[in-house]
């Protein structure tokens, strides 16, 4: 008799820069026979890449309603829906999860549960029904580290100060560059650590998460962070698996149903360019930029008098011509590029004229060919 397929439960933290590793991490794993339950909402599964179709025989969605949380606005069900200070109601209703995820793991029971650090409940849950979970981190080994042990995430002992922060940890042995700088370091003590409207703050979750899973998968890679791993393995004691950076891969197809449908005009600009003479401009998913800022950003790129592609994020309400300066577009049509909405950065990448990069900066941003210009913002995915 065949034995029974594998079969793994995934829940990410509904932020797109979660939910989007944890779904190429899927697929990946569908690719080699496992099967995948993929949890959301049905409001987030709507706005995420399809499942390819040679995978879909191994591969589901599985949508869950979203609990009525007071101060949680109507259909707003991933972080990039709100505003900073909203974002504790989302993690409020996901914890109401618990009861609907049971159900799911009792009628459909999991060989392992890959879960994020905000649903920090997972752990104690799967031991009810003696299923292993696992934290899969969207995050760098870097960045593990560089906030601590659980104990020091409980207990503050040996950083309590936002100057502790713009250094390396203490228990880093080797040289390292990881830290916030100083202007950031309050912001990040605050956010981390100070408890939400459930009384539990952004460290405790995570060394709730750090000490209940039988093991922590991260999107990470040895040539990369070798150093890093080990090091997290000792601070844990419990076993590190780096899963590889996860970029799209071409071979599923990439049915990204959100790019906007005028990309393939910005990519046949940027094929036309001299190769790295490009200034690419992107925040990612989450930030949301004053248009006061995006005024001046817009402007700094005029003066630049430098080819570029600026990617942003419309805000509901405004459109493109109120959102830049006016006359911008014909001021800067023979050399620049805009586009509102989702940039597939795996294709522009690929042989990429692009030489300078603006970004939101992210522990993992690791790209040898560009360089980086880092900028001030919160952490919105994971509210305050």
């Amino acid at each position: 008799m065949a034995s029974k397929q594998y079969h793994v439960m995934m829940f990410p933290w509904m932020a797109f820069g979660h939910m989007i590793p944890f779904l190429e991490l899927s697929k990946q794993l569908a690719a080699k026979g496992i099967r995948i339950s993929f949890i959301s909402t049905q409001r987030n599964v709507q706005r995420l890449p399809s499942i390819p179709t040679l995978l879909a025989d191994n591969m589901k969605f599985v949508e869950l309603p979203l609990p009525s949380v007071d101060g949680l606005p109507e259909n707003c069900e991933a972080s990039v829906d709100l505003e900073r200070e909203q974002i504790p109601y989302l993690k409020k209703a996901c914890g109401a999860l618990q009861a609907p995820i049971e159900k799911l793991i009792h009628k459909d029971p999991p060989h392992l549960i890959l879960f994020d650090f905000i649903h920090c409940w997972i752990p104690e849950t799967a031991a009810k029904f003696g299923v292993p979970c696992a934290f899969f981190s969207a995050f760098s080994a870097s960045a593990l580290t560089f906030a601590g042990p659980p104990a020091e995430l409980k207990s503050l002992n040996k950083r309590n100060k936002a100057e502790d922060f713009s250094v390396p940890p203490i228990w880093v042995p080797f040289p390292s560059l990881v830290s916030y700088r100083p202007d950031q370091a309050a912001g990040y003590l605050q956010h981390f650590y100070s408890p939400d409207i459930i009384g539990m703050s952004t460290g405790q979750r995570m060394a709730t998460t750090l000490d209940g899973c039988d093991f922590v998968s991260l999107r990470s890679c040895r040539e990369l962070e070798g150093g890093y791993l080990s090091l997290l393995e000792e601070l844990l004691r419990k076993p590190v698996l780096p899963v590889g950076l996860l970029p799209p891969s071409p071979r599923f197809g990439n049915n990204i149903n959100h790019i906007d449908t005028n990309w393939s005009t910005t990519l046949n600009w940027l094929e036309k360019q001299t190769p790295k003479s490009v200034v690419f401009v992107g925040f990612g998913t989450e930030y949301k930029m004053p248009v006061e800022q995006v005024h001046e950003l817009a402007y700094g790129l005029e003066l630049s008098k430098l080819p570029f592609m600026l990617i942003l994020r419309n805000p509901e309400g405004l459109s493109s011509s109120e959102l830049l300066p006016g006359g911008f577009f014909d001021r800067i049509s023979d050399r620049g590029m805009v586009s509102l909405g989702w940039a597939p950065q795996a294709g522009r990448n690929s042989g990429s004229p692009c030489n300078f990069r603006v970004s939101l900066p992210r522990w993992l941003g690791i790209n040898y060919r560009v360089a980086w210009f880092w900028t001030p913002t919160n952490s919105d995915a994971h509210g305050g």
